[in-house]
């Protein structure tokens, strides 16, 4: 049997590569980055944007939502002065709003698979889908670490068992379509709620791999994956760790005392 090639790109290392040496543009090590690609195509940047344009802009990008007319015309008249450090202040400023996090969690929730319904058939609501999507909102406008994040997610009630964050995080796991007929109605005592119950362990493993690793699982149910390093046999030792991992509602105090 043929070895199979192990060397990808994705899993090697990540690398430091030297800022390039650009001349008379930019103003920090990302533009020149920028600035070095334009050099390499022969390209000239774009014209620099006006106050009102940068305020829209940054405003939509951090927050989701336009800048007030009270808030253009500070803007403005604050860049008049100092342009960069009236953009620094706009940026801290937005940075601190309850506004950014709802924008950017909207990312996290998308490759969370997060639903406030069941899917399939039914399609049945679930009322207590919301304190997730809450404690990723709050993540965001903390500025939560990304490794706490990343754990509170996968094993929260391990690692945080006293702590509200490490039980609600684990919404994660359970955030994607669940199939209400096959596993309420149909049961395990029938083949159809079998398959069933091992396509939801497959979401949950699925979730948890093609999120923090980037590579796709899926195949290895059937066969060592063509094209990402993951065998029949990595798919299954995951498996096991979400056999015995059942959906169920819990209490969330509001008001704990």
């Amino acid at each position: 049997k043929a070895e199979r090639a192990l060397d990808w790109w994705s899993l090697k290392p990540l690398r430091q590569p030297p800022v390039p040496v650009v001349r008379d543009w930019g103003r920090n090590e990302v533009d020149a980055f920028v600035a070095g690609r334009l050099q390499e195509k022969n390209l000239i940047p774009s014209p620099e944007a006006d106050a009102r344009t940068l305020v829209r802009r940054l405003t939509y990008d951090l927050i989701g939502l336009p800048p007030t007319p009270a808030e253009i015309r500070s803007f403005v008249k604050d860049s008049e002065t100092d342009s960069d450090e009236a953009y620094a202040r706009l940026v801290e400023r937005l940075l601190k709003s309850p506004h950014y996090g709802e924008q950017w969690a909207r990312h996290w929730l998308d490759v969370a698979r997060y639903g406030e319904s069941h899917g399939y058939d039914k399609d049945k609501a679930r009322f207590n889908a919301w304190p997730y999507r809450d404690y990723v909102i709050r993540s965001f406008n903390d500025d939560k670490p990304y490794s706490d994040f990343v754990q509170e997610q996968v094993a929260g009630d391990i690692i945080r068992p006293g702590e509200p964050d490490g039980i609600v995080a684990l919404g994660f796991v359970a955030a994607g379509p669940w199939d209400y007929i096959a596993h309420s109605e149909v049961g395990e005592g029938k083949l159809d709620g079998r398959i069933a119950k091992h396509m939801d362990r497959d979401d949950m493993v699925s979730a948890v791999f093609n999120t923090f690793m980037s590579t796709t699982v899926q195949c290895a149910q059937c066969h060592d994956h063509k094209f990402d390093p993951v065998s029949m046999q990595d798919y299954y030792r995951l498996h096991t760790i979400f056999a015995a991992v059942d959906r169920a509602d819990r209490v969330y105090d509001l008001d704990p005392v």
